[in-house]
Formats: C-alpha cells, structure tokens, sequence
C-alpha cells in the first residue's frame, strides 16, 4: 500500500494522509495530552467499531477533551475512511484503524492568544496496514514476556484502563528489557509487584487446564489496573459461553506455574500463546486455541491466525 494514496480524517475533513500533522503547539505534542483508540478491519469490514467509538469518547471525556462529534457521526467517519482506504489493499490483507484526540493548540507557545484547552480539540483518525509478519512469531510460537523495573503508573495518577500516548513509561520498559533478551516484549508490575499488562495487549492465565478443558480457569489483572481490552472482552465472552470460570486477581509472578499456560490478547492479533515468562517456560494449550479461534471466527468470518501465518 502506498501511504501516499492513503486517506486521513482530521477536524471533520478527508485528507491525503502524507499531509496530515499535528502542529508544534498542539498540547497533544506539547504535553503529551493524547486520548487514543485501535480498531481494525476483518475482511475489509470494521469490527466492534460502535464498541471502540464509545471506549474512546468516554475516555475523551474523562480526559476533559470535549470533543464535539457525536458517536454516529464519529462511526460514519470511521467506516468511510476504513472503506475507501481498504480498496488500496491486497484481499487477505486488513486495515488498523486510529483514532485521537488531544485538547489542541497553546496558542502562546507559538505567540499566539490562549492556553492550553482554550482553544478546539483536535480530533482525527487514520489507518495503516496491519503488520501480519510482526504478530507471526507471536501466533506461531509464542511470546517471550519479561517483567521490566519499570512499573504500571498508580491508578491514582492516571486511570490505566485509559488508552492514552503518555507512553514514556512504555518506550522506556521496552528498551530495558531488549538489554536482557532482543526477542522479549515488557510486562509491567504495579506498585505492589502484580502483573498486569504489555504495551498491546492484556494478559490471561489458564490455570490447571494447559491439558484438559474440565477443571481450568481463567486468570486475568484486575479491571482497574489495566486498559479495558476490547479483545479481552471477546475473551471473558467466549468463556462465559463456554462455563469456564473468569477471575479478576492480583497475580504474581511467581504464582504463574509451568504448568500454566498464558496468552495475551489485542485488537491486532486478537491473542497469541505465552512462550515464557521470566524465563519460566509455560505450558501450551491447544485445545483452548482451537476453541477460542473457533469462537471468534465465527464473530468475524475469518480465520485471522491464518490470515497472519500466510502473509509474509
């Protein structure tokens, strides 16, 4: 796909994506102030799209970014813009979509009159091709998750279960755990050392069922510790249908057995297995791969860990 031929939405206007920017006094490049949400297509269709739109407009508001577009009009954008950038795409291949929103231009940071919030929010949405060879590895072997120095902010400085772009805290827990192991993704503790999430994706234990369906469990953050997964809202839905236990717990490290399986779960790959965790390798479970992929192919009408180990 050419990025040049691709479409954005800024302020209420299709633009060619190459001219779309923030300006140097935006408060979302200034502060950091960036309200933000990930959807993507499955066939070339968007899914759960109305879900995301309202995850991120109550974000927005509790953000105090007043953003004046209201979820229908906000939905026609999005599945506009999904659509036409979808027709520069190859058939197997499928958008992400971007939302964000930030309190818009300090207008004195460039000489201008006015503050920050003082002026109109600027709202605006774009996509890019998702990255099938990145999630690969993921799908096809696992993933390789250590614990980073860097913690979880407290949920008394910013709600975690805001999707936002303060992400320092992100970049830098990333980069120290690369010193340990190249292939590794970070996986934050909170304060008092519980698990909780990746940069992308939320984190479920299976418990006592790596080989057998009958007696397992499903182990998950708290709800408050972390973002509210779309995906993982798939998950706690197929195991409710499927009479499997969900518990929101504080876990430790040290509580995630080998003979456990993990996975983690996003908009992106939809969920991936858990290869390792500090070292310790995990258990795979198979048959609660199959039943999950089942469950959520019938949601898109595809088979998406397909769509990704046969796109290169």
């Amino acid at each position: 796909m050419d990025n040049y031929s691709n479409l954005a939405w800024i302020n209420g206007n299709f633009i060619p994506q190459a001219e779309a920017a923030l300006t140097l006094h935006d408060a979302g490049f200034v502060m950091g102030a960036t309200v933000t949400d990930m959807s993507r297509s499955f066939a070339h269709k968007p899914f759960m799209l109305r879900e995301h739109i309202q995850r991120f407009k109550a974000h927005c508001k509790a953000c105090f970014i007043d953003i004046k577009k209201t979820e229908l009009e906000l939905l026609k954008a999005a599945e506009e813009l999904i659509e036409r950038n979808c027709l520069l795409l190859k058939p197997a291949e499928d958008l992400a979509l971007v939302l964000f929103a930030t309190p818009g231009p300090i207008g004195f940071y460039l000489g201008e009159s006015g503050g920050a919030g003082d002026g109109l929010p600027t709202l605006g949405m774009h996509t890019f091709k998702l990255p099938f060879h990145r999630y690969r590895p993921w799908v096809e072997h696992g993933v390789e998750l250590l614990t980073s120095s860097i913690l979880q902010p407290s949920p008394l400085s910013i709600n975690p279960s805001i999707k936002q772009r303060s992400r320092m805290h992100w970049w830098i827990a990333e980069r120290e755990v690369k010193t340990r192991s190249s292939t590794a993704t970070a996986l934050l503790l909170d304060e008092n050392g519980f698990l909780t999430e990746t940069a992308s994706s939320n984190l479920l234990i299976l418990k006592d069922g790596a080989k057998t369906e009958g007696s397992c469990k499903i182990l998950t953050p708290k709800s408050g510790k972390v973002l509210d997964g779309i995906a993982l809202r798939m998950v706690k839905s197929f195991a409710k249908d499927s009479g499997i236990p969900w518990i929101e717990s504080d876990i430790l490290p040290s509580e995630v057995k080998s003979s456990d399986a993990a996975f983690i779960t996003s908009n992106s790959f939809c969920f991936a297995p858990v290869k390792s965790l500090n070292g310790i390798q995990l258990s795979r479970s198979d048959w609660f791969n199959e039943k999950l992929l089942g469950y959520w192919q019938k949601q898109v009408t595809l088979n998406f860990h397909e769509q990704i180990l046969k796109n290169l």
